[in-house]
């Protein structure tokens, strides 16, 4: 099957809404749009008789290296950080930098009107001006500071002296509880707004779309209070199903909805989506798992003690360590099992052992499980496990869409070539940012402006306007990582392609069902093979250490730290101690891991972070770490996908992406 279609190539040739009638992300398009026709999204160079488009892509080509690497990219999530004072010069600056004392307190100043650097950030000592932040870190923690995060400062230690010239080292932290507050006061602000318009939260999910006869069903039972569990396939639309009455609790009434997934990777993306369609309504959204920043985890405990969150997407891991931090401030009253099958299939777990305990410590919330996946037996664990009282089966097939079997391709550039020559759409997924730029950038050459990359490394506005141009017909492919899909309805996709070997089964299925979603025929071409698979271990390895390598990463650690203290940057201690596939972002989760643990404590003193050892009395069960065991489920989610997804046939798994898998037996709704 090819689907010929002429692709729009003016925006002016294509139907839009009235404004009134957009949604909330649908305006970002719209917006993001309008500022690349007027000149452009994130200031692009300009190029002579090119068209918006063109100089917005080829402006973001030409940056494309600096989004992947870029030293400080994280440096925006970080709790705090050190770094060096810079850029200034004054009479008697010598003797003001040597008068300071460590701890002594720092002010940042943003200077917006800056005329060399838009992102400027001074750093006063009281009316004196020390210097500034570096550069490169500005330009990730300005917008921060622009949005209305509060940074404190302090002088961590200075150096020089002598013969040489005094510098200043400062330590940077964030002020979590004035994060939390303003995030607080600033959603409350637009709550207000709301009205009680339930339209609005719907049009900010699904458009102008009504919601289908299975999801008002689902919808009709949680309204009535009933512990609810739907079988929906991939596409059928099940997060609106939740998101839609979380969202109307919190903003009617103030209550509170915990989402449970079985893999952070999976909570991750949700989140990226909700925040997307639902904190421009003011709705409050954490995510709380192991994955996240030190930063992003302080806020989400400090909401947690004062109450001042809606909606938490968490792991069972993260909920089984921290039940009383999640019910610190109010229990929830509404919690969504997403994933359900997994209280089978998972049931090895402990976390998810202790699942159905563990929700029934809050109380006796109401429950609405989710699944595309329940045969008979995991049915019938779900409905025992939950308390399930009703239930809605939707047997819909999405006929519409065709698998094509091409695992295993060796030519995967030449495939997409000949794929995309006709005017079709498509999105073509990879595991990686870089590979996402580098597969672009080789159908560019071929293709021209008309294709793009997308990933998180890049701008906000630059993903907009990608998405913005993907939806007009401006752009007609966009290789991406998973960052693109949750929360951007594309209903006319004519193509998903799959070139890399997905993580596990929902991302497969997510990723697989963004085809055909308006009912026409598309395709999902599969040209992962088993080469991926040694790709996926190593990555996975990567953000989640076994325990033998765990083990010998802190026996190196200890081994060349001085009097139990141990200073250098992740990679720095990465390479000093060599062992086989052990790069910084392990030792990033080496570290975390070890904290949780109490084996490790951070601080940092006068040569920067520093890492001390504690005191070990006993044997320290690594297992009950709960970065740990979710590392380890993503990797055994991994092994169980693979035994499938390179395995069996394009016809078996045509049928796990169109249809729900639903028991025997048991009627249709209940």
């Amino acid at each position: 099957m090819r689907n010929r279609r002429h692709i729009r190539t003016t925006p002016a040739s294509r139907s839009r809404k009235p404004a009134a009638d957009l949604t909330p992300s649908e305006r970002a398009f719209e917006e993001a749009f309008s500022r690349l026709l007027a000149g452009g999204a994130s200031s692009p160079v300009a190029t002579t008789n090119a068209s918006p488009r063109d100089a917005f892509v080829e402006r973001a080509f030409a940056k494309s290296a600096e989004y992947v690497t870029d030293r400080y990219a994280s440096i925006g999530d970080a709790s705090a950080f050190h770094t060096k004072v810079v850029g200034v010069s004054f009479e008697g600056r010598q003797d003001v930098v040597a008068g300071l004392c460590p701890d002594a307190p720092l002010e940042l100043v943003r200077e917006r009107d800056n005329q060399h650097d838009p992102n400027a950030i001074a750093i006063r000592f009281g009316i004196l001006q020390l210097g500034y932040i570096r550069r490169g870190i500005a330009a990730h923690i300005a917008p921060a500071i622009d949005g209305g995060a509060t940074y404190l400062a302090r002088v961590a230690s200075l150096t020089g002296g002598g013969t040489k010239h005094f510098g200043v080292n400062v330590y940077v932290e964030r002020d979590v509880r004035s994060i939390v507050e303003r995030r607080d006061r600033d959603r409350t602000s637009t709550r207000t707004e709301w009205g009680g318009d339930a339209d609005r939260v719907r049009q900010a999910l699904i458009g102008n779309a009504l919601p289908h006869d299975a999801q008002q069903a689902v919808l009709s039972r949680v309204e009535a209070g009933r512990n609810t569990l739907a079988v929906l396939g991939t596409g059928r639309g099940k997060s609106f199903c939740f998101q839609y009455p979380a969202a109307l609790r919190a903003l009617s009434n103030g209550q509170k909805t915990l989402v449970i997934y079985p893999l952070r990777a999976l909570a991750n993306d949700q989140y990226e989506a909700m925040m997307r369609t639902l904190d421009p309504l003011g709705v409050r959204i954490y995510r709380a798992n192991g994955s996240i920043s030190p930063q992003e985890r302080e806020e989400l405990f400090e909401a947690l003690r004062s109450g001042a969150w809606d909606i938490v997407l968490a792991t069972p891991e993260f909920l089984d360590f921290h039940r009383h931090a999640i019910s610190a401030g109010a229990s929830p009253s509404f919690v969504v099992v997403d994933e359900a099958h997994h209280l089978y299939e998972s049931r090895h777990r402990a976390a998810y052992a202790r699942l159905g305990e563990t929700i029934r410590s809050f109380g006796t919330p109401q429950v609405l499980a989710l699944t595309a996946t329940a045969s008979d037996e995991p049915f019938a664990k779900i409905v025992a496990e939950l308390q399930i009282d009703a239930w809605v089966i939707d047997p819909t097939v999405r006929e519409n869409l065709e698998v094509v079997d091409a695992r295993n391709r060796k030519e995967k550039i030449v495939y997409l070539q000949r794929l995309f020559e006709e005017s079709c759409r498509g999105i073509v997924y990879c595991n990686s940012r870089r590979d996402a730029t580098d597969v672009a950038q080789s159908l560019r050459r071929v293709m021209g402006n008309v294709v793009m990359f997308y990933h998180a490394g890049m701008p906000s506005a630059d993903r907009l306007a990608v998405e913005a141009m993907f939806r007009e017909g401006e752009l007609r492919v966009v290789i991406a990582t998973s960052a693109f899909g949750e929360g951007i309805d594309l209903p006319d996709v004519e193509h998903v392609v799959l070139y890399h070997l997905n993580f596990d089964f929902a991302e497969f299925n997510q990723q697989a069902g963004r085809a055909g979603r308006n009912g026409a025929p598309a395709q999902i071409h599969l040209i992962y093979g088993e080469q991926d698979r040694r790709v996926n271990d190593y990555l996975i390895d990567l953000d989640a250490p076994r325990l033998t390598t765990l083990r010998e990463i802190y026996r190196g650690m200890r081994s060349i730290a001085r009097e139990g203290v141990l200073h250098g940057a992740n990679s720095g201690i990465s390479e000093v101690l060599g062992i086989d596939r052990v790069g910084d972002r392990t030792i990033a989760a080496a570290v975390r891991i070890f904290v949780d643990s109490g084996l490790l404590a951070v601080s940092e003193d006068d040569e920067g972070r520093a890492l001390r050892f504690l005191p070990v009395d006993g044997k320290v069960d690594m297992e009950r770490n709960e970065r740990f065991a979710e590392g380890e489920a993503t990797r055994e989610s991994f092994e169980a996908f693979c035994n499938l997804a390179l395995t069996a046939s394009g016809e078996t798994l045509q049928r796990i992406i169109n249809r729900p898998i639903y028991p025997s037996r048991v009627q249709l709704r209940k």
